[in-house]
């Protein structure tokens, strides 16, 4: 099971929420979380459509109109069909998968490490196909996010209020980098080239501060559990190598031939 020290290294859990946490934004360069999420794992998603949960497709009618499965009747939006949807994707649109918590077990894993510190959390999956791809405009979020990227390279601006005149900073992250968000603070993303993040985002527990920290222990989370379905099957007792004569030995003159 990871710890919020592994999450956080090397940067002090008591650190992290005494200067960061609701304060200002952190980032940790080359984490060890790169490989949570991969492309290729996003192919295998993909590949279920229709039988996925809550994918949008962003900017696909080039009108900045986000298209929601969950959602597309509601919305008077059409039922894409796969063919449609991997045409969209080649075309560069960037697609959203909600509630990816148990998509993959180091994702489940975080979200009941950090959950202890935290309320209940969400993992959205963020994927851009190739350089130009559309995200969303500068916005604030009313959660606590992780973004742990996983491919590519991502361009983030952070800005000091709603107005979005302030730049506070200008980051580029790679694969392997971790940045922290705290609750409130207007941000936007560019992705200069094909890229994928993921956003594990917590609200914060009741009454949390400081002088009084509630850590909740693992047993009191109520999320589901990750099982090994895997069978338990006896390892089999490998077989000795049977050992076979030097085809050389043979190819020798042991015959002396002449009379």
């Amino acid at each position: 099971m990871v710890t919020i020290n592994e999450i956080l290294d090397p940067i002090d859990v008591g650190t992290f929420f005494k200067e960061y946490w609701k304060k200002k934004h952190l980032v940790i360069r080359r984490n060890k979380f790169k490989n949570l999420f991969n492309f290729k794992l996003l192919d295998t998603y993909l590949n279920k459509y229709p039988h996925v949960r809550s994918l949008q497709i962003l900017d696909y009618d080039d009108k900045d109109t986000r298209w929601c499965l969950d959602k597309h009747k509601k919305l008077k939006q059409p039922m894409l069909s796969k063919q449609e949807v991997y045409e969209l994707w080649r075309k560069g649109k960037s697609f959203v998968i909600p509630f990816a918590d148990y998509e993959h077990k180091p994702l489940v894993d975080i979200c009941f490490e950090l959950e202890r510190y935290f309320s209940h959390g969400q993992c959205n999956i963020y994927a851009s196909p190739k350089a130009g791809s559309k995200s969303f405009p500068p916005h604030k979020d009313g959660t606590e996010n992780f973004l742990f990227h996983t491919e590519g390279r991502v361009k983030w601006t952070l800005y000091k209020d709603f107005d979005n005149k302030e730049i506070l900073e200008e980051i580029t992250l790679e694969a392997g980098d971790l940045l922290y968000i705290p609750i409130g603070m207007w941000h936007k993303v560019d992705a200069p080239g094909a890229r994928m993040l993921i956003s594990i985002h917590f609200a914060n527990k009741k009454d949390q501060a400081l002088d009084k920290f509630n850590i909740s222990s693992l047993s009191e989370n109520n999320r589901n559990k990750w099982y090994n379905w895997l069978p338990d099957v006896p390892k089999q007792k490998k077989k000795r190598p049977v050992r076979l004569m030097n085809k050389a030995r043979w190819s020798k003159p042991y015959f002396n031939k002449k009379i």
